[in-house]
């Protein structure tokens, strides 16, 4: 582990499966307009994320370790101000910013159609803001020999072409694919830019958390997965990160915080999504993200600030 960087035993372990806490607020306004009410029509109920300096932030568990510093450090700058962070995947995430019922969507994808005519019928304007950068790692046994790939060869591993570590230079054992649940922004990425237009193979054992893939991976030498750059330090000396090539011949090149600004192929950026009229605290608090502070923090966390060069 690289120094500055977040231990494995401080990672955002589990996903949150409280609801949101603006759930109650609602309740509560709903009921007190209610018997106001005679003879005419109802009034919308005031939007309970309003109600509320709190930030609400519900969405990617490839950002959960930067949720936390960035919360933390938020926080203790701006005691009256509290942050609630609700783990899940990015999916999850834009369905409740969609719903109103989190301030802000941190997602490891942009949106997808659906979700922009989802958004259009409930009359919700959204903004997208870059925060990071970070880079989907494709993960296997340390003790695998197999050290590199070429995308070509990915792609026939994840969809069942290639079923053989001997066809990729490796020992002559079964290869064991995983991958994420569909809501998940890292596996909605890794299929759109590995994958395309080919499903994944049939045989692939789908697992529910960066850190469910992490250790699957760690216990099973022909294992393969993927994750973003971070989880890396989640089993330390027992997984490790293939280096990829464009082409074969090319440069391999591994998934670092350097090679997220460019030169690997799966690089991505992180957003935060939040209402073109958010409240003056969720601004408040995606200012500090993008902040000079905000960014040392992004790098300590094992991510790429959105302004390194």
């Amino acid at each position: 582990m690289e120094f500055g960087q977040i231990p494995p035993s401080s990672r955002v372990r589990n996903k949150s499966v409280l609801k949101s806490p603006y759930l109650s607020v609602l309740l509560l306004s709903f009921f007190l307009v209610v018997p106001l009410i005679s003879g005419c029509q109802q009034p919308q109920p005031p939007d309970p994320r309003k109600l509320t300096p709190m930030v609400s932030v519900e969405g990617s568990d490839t950002m959960g370790d930067l949720l936390k510093v960035w919360s933390q450090e938020f926080m203790k700058n701006n005691p009256d101000v509290p942050v609630s962070i609700n783990i899940g995947d990015t999916s999850q995430g834009l369905a409740a910013l969609i719903g109103r019922t989190t301030d802000l969507a941190s997602a490891s994808r942009d949106l997808t159609d659906e979700e922009v005519v989802l958004a259009h019928k409930h009359k919700v304007r959204l903004r997208k803001v870059p925060v990071a950068r970070d880079s989907v790692a494709v993960i296997v046994n340390a003790d695998n020999p197999v050290n590199d790939m070429t995308l070509t060869e990915l792609k026939a591993v994840f969809t069942g072409e290639i079923s053989n570590w001997s066809k990729v230079g490796g020992n002559d054992e079964k290869i064991d694919v995983l991958a994420r649940e569909p809501g998940s922004g890292t596996s909605k990425f890794f299929i759109s830019h590995v994958l395309k237009r080919s499903s994944i193979a049939k045989s692939a054992t789908t697992v529910p958390s960066i850190e469910a893939m992490m250790e699957t991976i760690a216990n099973n030498k022909n294992a393969i997965g993927y994750a973003g750059m971070e989880a890396l330090s989640e089993e330390p000396g027992k997984i490790k990160s293939l280096k990829l090539q464009l082409v074969n011949g090319g440069t391999a090149v591994g998934a670092t915080a350097a090679s997220a600004i460019g030169g690997y192929p799966l690089s991505r950026p992180l957003f935060m999504f939040m209402d073109q009229d958010a409240k003056p605290s969720a601004q408040k608090f995606i200012d500090f993200c993008l902040s000079e502070e905000g960014q040392k923090l992004v790098e300590k966390a094992g991510y790429a600030s959105i302004d390194r060069k």
